[in-house]
């Protein structure tokens, strides 16, 4: 985190705003006296590799080596899920904000009419195209929300690839099952997150596994389920499943101990496996049960 907040000073710095960067210069030098962590971290990379990150659900944060940092689909805190965001996301100096589409466990509410403040200087990216981000290429892809959900916004989803490191990674968001026009439009996948839960909130079971057919990713990471250990209600977020049931079912599983891990292209496995992230820390179960109330997504 040190690194990150280190960065933020020197960017109210270049932007004259000399009272915000003592503002977070003291941040910083508390957090360096009291060694504090905010669950991230500075990734030490070789030129190949790419550090990832999973904060909870479908939210992710990338790492080059050069120093760029990508956040993904941020949730708005109690919305259906009920755990909070935590608020060191969207204070996190990165270099781009990526949402797949506008529902409040994606876009931190924006859609729903919640004020959010991006990270400052992020550069935040919605729609399909073609962008440059640091040394990431980020290529967004036409889809469509699956299950019928997200009518009030035509259901619109944007499945990203970031292109880094020799790598290809993908983001499915919320998509329905992919067409062999969409397969085609992704291309080559190294390394995917797509939905999975046990009660097949999004994909049924078979569509997960045409999905993978057809990309052939080495690394599937599992994301949009439920984590028990969070939530305060046993009947809610509505209609999502937790991921074990489906990993029982599943060859090469590999738990990681931690929220964070480091891929190159040259240490991808030979086999496919499917790669289980814990959340990260700084997401806590709440003391109170959620404020507001969501139907699914």
């Amino acid at each position: 985190m040190n690194g990150a907040l280190e960065r933020l000073v020197s960017l109210y710095e270049s932007w004259d705003k000399p009272d915000q960067a003592a503002k977070w210069r003291a941040k910083l030098e508390r957090l360096k006296e009291n060694n504090e962590d905010n669950g991230s971290r500075e990734f030490e990379l070789d030129a190949d590799q790419v550090g990832i990150e999973y904060v909870a659900h479908a939210c992710f944060r990338f790492y080059s080596s050069d120093g760029t940092r990508i956040l993904i689909d941020p949730w708005a805190s109690k919305v259906w899920l009920g755990y909070d965001l935590p608020k060191s996301i969207l204070i996190d100096p990165v270099d781009a904000v990526v949402i797949t589409h506008p529902h409040y466990d994606h876009d931190a509410g924006e859609f729903i009419g919640r004020q959010v403040k991006w990270p400052p200087g992020a550069q935040v990216i919605r729609d399909p195209g073609r962008y440059t981000v640091g040394d990431v290429q980020v290529t967004g892809v036409w889809g469509k929300h699956a299950a019928g959900y997200g009518k009030e916004f035509g259901q619109k989803n944007t499945m990203f690839v970031f292109e880094v490191a020799g790598l290809r990674i993908a983001h499915l968001g919320d998509n329905e099952p992919l067409s062999d026009s969409t397969v085609e439009a992704l291309g080559s996948v190294d390394i995917l997150m797509i939905p999975v839960d046990a009660r097949e909130h999004l994909l049924k079971n078979r569509e997960i596994e045409a999905i993978r057919q057809a990309l052939e990713p080495r690394v599937l990471i599992p994301m949009h389920y439920r984590h028990p250990d969070l939530e305060t209600d046993l009947d809610h977020p509505t209609g999502l499943g937790p991921i074990d049931p489906w990993l029982t079912r599943q060859a090469n599983v590999f738990r990681l101990n931690g929220h964070t891990a480091v891929f190159s292209a040259p240490s991808l496995p030979s086999e496919a496996r499917i790669v289980v992230f814990r959340h990260s820390p700084i997401v806590k179960r709440p003391d109170v049960r959620r404020t507001d109330e969501g139907g699914g997504t």
